[in-house]
């Protein structure tokens, strides 16, 4: 990938988590949306498409899509509304354009056997970033204009969050893509039922945070948990042993450490209305999710035709956790470690992004 494309990201990924501290600063703004659209929509939708055109640099599509996600981000935080409609309508059409082109416009690969793992979270990414985008504009025109549904948890920062799942589901993709292709019948089951548990199990647990349904959350976050370890473990058995695998394996604790900390999150709720220290978790979970698990995929990526970089890459994800389960989270509540926390997440990023790479092409683009 061009260093021009890696500048982007480093800066827009840097700025992401800034603004997730600028409330500490600038009192009585809430600069949620920027920090949550900069990381998930304008970074992580921008690599996805970036991943699946197989360029090494913007394409005039992946350009015009990362610049008006910019302008998405900023209408939906100055509450430009009209615009942000229009912006998001705009994003889902390019979305769909690369997917069609990759695919096809039905997603039939998901109920066909031949089609890998790999192949069907890649699609799964993308459709569920232009689905995203589209129901993104309805819930705005419900909530400032129409106002047909009612729904306390329907607010356009809860449903905001939902950005962050395409990078999600392409972080798995390139898990699976990882993973020997020489299944025996019961891995390539399993295999069929993370995709599915995935995909419908996140969908459901959206819809029953927004029904307010807090047992039936913590079934779905249970079933989600036991999902992500069993994926874990296939990886583990079976993912080649190559560079990348140590970032996403560290990817992959972040994840389990994502669905823990959910998990206890519920069950605080489930007992205790406003349970002492839930704040602390719900930003240690968010931190996990956003910078611990999504970044790990993102960074791949990035680096995909570099590996093997020179880089202690074990020195490196112990850095990664100090900066996501410590200093980040602490920050929320010192200014002095907010500070430390941006500078530290910005010098790994510039770390993992820049040092030398051998252009092998070690590892493959997982899209055939």
């Amino acid at each position: 990938m061009q260093r021009s494309i890696k500048t982007v990201i480093f800066i827009t990924m840097t700025a992401a988590l800034l603004f997730g501290f600028l409330h500490l600063f600038v009192p009585g703004i809430n600069f949620e949306r920027l920090h949550i659209f900069l990381f998930n929509l304008c970074s992580g939708g921008t690599l996805i498409l970036v991943y699946t055109e197989k360029k090494p640099s913007f394409s005039i599509r992946t350009g015009v899509f990362f610049l008006l996600s910019v302008c998405y981000a900023l209408s939906a935080f100055f509450q430009l509304y009209p615009l942000a409609i229009a912006l998001a309508l705009v994003l889902a059409a390019i979305v769909e354009t690369v997917r069609v082109k990759a695919f096809s416009f039905f997603p039939v690969d998901f109920f066909k056997r031949s089609p890998s793992t790999s192949i069907k979270f890649h699609q799964a990414a993308l459709l569920c970033l232009s689905i995203g985008l589209i129901i993104s504009s309805l819930v705005i025109l419900n909530n400032e204009y129409l106002r047909l549904v009612s729904a306390p948890k329907l607010t356009l920062d809860v449903f905001f969050l939902g950005f962050s799942f395409p990078v999600s589901l392409i972080t798995l993709s390139l898990m699976f893509g990882m993973m020997e292709n020489n299944d025996s019948r019961t891995v390539a089951a399993l295999k069929e039922y993370s995709f599915w548990t995935v995909n419908l199990g996140v969908i459901v647990f959206f819809l029953f945070i927004l029904a307010g349904l807090l047992l039936a959350e913590l079934l779905i976050a249970l079933t989600l948990f036991f999902t992500v370890v069993l994926v874990f473990a296939i990886y583990v058995k079976t993912g080649a042993r190559r560079q990348p695998r140590g970032f996403l394996t560290s990817g992959s604790l972040f994840l389990i450490m994502t669905a823990v900390t959910g998990i206890a999150y519920i069950l605080l709720h489930y007992f205790i209305p406003e349970p002492p220290g839930g704040k602390l978790l719900l930003k240690l979970h968010a931190l996990i999710s956003l910078y611990g698990w999504n970044l790990s995929g993102l960074i791949v990526i990035c680096r995909r035709h570099d590996f093997p970089i020179r880089l202690n890459s074990a020195r490196m994800i112990l850095f990664h956790w100090f900066i996501v389960t410590i200093i980040a989270p602490l920050g929320f509540y010192f200014v002095g470690l907010a500070v430390t926390a941006v500078a530290a997440y910005a010098v790994f990023l510039w770390m993992v992004l820049f040092s030398g790479g051998s252009s092998s092409g070690e590892f493959p683009v997982t899209l055939q």
